[in-house]
């Protein structure tokens, strides 16, 4: 039986740890609170390589989501994320919402290592997981007859920025943010057929 949470306890952990961390990254490297950072300084704070994974520092995949090398694209990220998270956790619960996050974002962050370079394969960001959270926003908002304009809003606002800058910077869509998308819509498709006679009865 789907549980409804009524604290989003875990929208709110998020955000405050990821803008807490990312101020204190930010500062602690360029004596700034919105200071330009260069990706490399970011290994040892936690950036995520796919050698680290050899080395069993499994702990990147979490902390590597919380870093920017941007803080501006971080404040972006917590936006959007408060927004999908706000509206989103009490219906799906928190724990789901947790692991929708981490296993778009850790993955989605780990894949888009491998088309980059090196030294500059370092992964780091909430984008993932936030474009995880989205598509997963995207799918309820398709299958459902009547969703709130607040969550459409927060669905358009988290993706169609983000893919923007994919076509602007780099000409296509990140192929980490591809990947997080894909899972994100996974995962709705699996939770709504789950859950169907509920979030067909339900405002959102």
């Amino acid at each position: 039986m789907l549980k409804i949470e009524k604290v989003p306890i875990i929208t709110v952990l998020i955000v405050c740890v990821t803008i807490g961390y990312s101020t204190f990254v930010s500062y602690s490297l360029t004596d700034s609170f919105i200071g330009k950072i260069s990706i490399i300084d970011l290994v040892k704070y936690g950036g995520l390589t796919p050698n680290s994974l050899y080395e069993f520092e499994y702990w990147r995949l979490l902390v590597s989501q919380f870093i920017h090398v941007k803080q501006l694209h971080m404040v972006y990220n917590v936006l959007s994320f408060s927004l999908l998270g706000m509206l989103l956790e009490k219906h799906l619960g928190s724990k789901f919402l947790l692991v929708l996050w981490f296993t778009s974002g850790a993955l989605g962050t780990l894949y888009s290592t491998h088309f980059v370079s090196y030294p500059w394969n370092i992964g780091t960001g909430a984008s993932q997981a936030v474009l995880g959270v989205s598509s997963f926003a995207l799918l309820l908002v398709f299958v459902k007859e009547h969703t709130s304009r607040i969550l459409k809003f927060a669905v358009v606002f988290s993706i169609l920025p983000a893919m923007t800058l994919d076509f602007i910077y780099a000409h296509y869509p990140k192929p980490g943010h591809v990947l997080a998308i894909c899972i994100g819509l996974a995962m709705s498709l699996f939770f709504y057929r789950k859950n169907k006679s509920y979030f067909d009865n339900v405002a959102i």
